[in-house]
């Protein structure tokens, strides 16, 4: 059990193959990473209880920069859903992970036809309903059986899911025969993890329990029941290279981010999106210039088909 806190509790089977033979690789502040021996998967292994872990979605992510980071991470999204070449007009989508609204705000003007999100924090629901009259619920399971989507994306969500290769099959359910499902993710195999190790500022284990490599991310859709991967892109966002030159000019000084639960757990309410203006204006162009047809940058997204 974690030391921090008793209400974390250690997986000590992976959560792809139920292998129990694990070897430890970080321990941030009492909560340890892990590696399957067997199959590779790298997972958060002290994880919180689940209904501490439910309670902290439905609660948080309540703050300008959640709002603003979304509103950055949208503009990328739909660039990358033309370069792999799905197109919105007239199709229905199911956004998981939807938060403020701000992907699906702009599929449907980018034409289409419905537009549904579902989003666990009380605060992005009501935001998502009342400010862009969308259709959200909070459970998937809350869709009737029968619905299918054209197109399902999960933008870093697979990252929070303790059971990834099970959640994603279940949700896949609601996916039409031919459908796009598009998963976004952090690659922790990229070059600025190497460099920055476990200063990484994407390392944050109390929530990002399921950690893909290229490899892992594309095994799990490998096994799943009737997707077929036919598309893949990636690039390496301007603020984390930025920390990689960095972090190397200085000898490891500056640049990374030492994880802090105690931190992490204290943060209000009122954090801003730094470099919002900077980011909006800078982002698009960046993944524009720089994105690529493989996996290898530090944010990787993959294609799949309903075969």
């Amino acid at each position: 059990m974690n030391t921090r806190a008793a209400s974390f509790v250690a997986r000590n089977r992976c959560p792809c193959c139920c292998s129990p033979d694990l070897v430890d690789k970080f321990n941030f502040d009492g909560i340890r990473t892990a590696i399957c021996r067997d199959c590779g998967f790298m997972f958060t292994r002290d994880v919180r209880l689940a209904a501490d872990l439910r309670r902290h979605y439905v609660t948080g992510y309540d703050d300008k920069r959640q709002i603003d980071g979304q509103r950055v991470n949208a503009t990328v999204n739909h660039q990358l859903l033309r370069k792999f070449e799905v197109n919105l007009f007239g199709k229905s989508v199911l956004d998981v992970g939807s938060g403020y609204g701000c992907f699906l705000s702009d599929a449907r003007k980018a034409g289409a036809q419905r537009a549904v999100g579902v989003e666990l924090s009380d605060a992005e629901r009501k935001y998502s309903t009342h400010q862009h009259n969308l259709e959200v619920y909070s459970n998937i399971r809350d869709i009737k059986e029968d619905t299918q989507f054209d197109i399902i994306t999960m933008f870093e969500v697979i990252e929070h899911i303790a059971e990834p290769g099970e959640f994603t099959q279940m949700t896949t359910k609601y996916l039409k025969t031919g459908g796009s499902l598009i998963i976004g993710t952090d690659n922790f195999e990229s070059r600025v993890v190497s460099v920055l190790g476990d200063r990484f500022p994407k390392w944050i284990p109390h929530e990002h329990i399921s950690l893909f490599t290229p490899e892992s991310l594309c095994a799990m859709i490998d096994r799943l029941a009737g997707l077929k991967i036919v598309g893949l892109s990636s690039f390496t966002p301007w603020e984390l290279l930025a920390r990689e030159i960095l972090f190397k000019a200085t000898n490891g000084t500056l640049g990374g981010k030492q994880f802090s639960l105690q931190a992490e757990e204290a943060q209000g309410g009122d954090r801003h999106y730094r470099y919002f203006v900077l980011r909006r204006l800078v982002n698009s162009a960046w993944f524009a210039l720089t994105n690529q047809p493989n996996a290898d940058g530090a944010m990787m997204f993959v294609h799949a088909i309903k075969a």
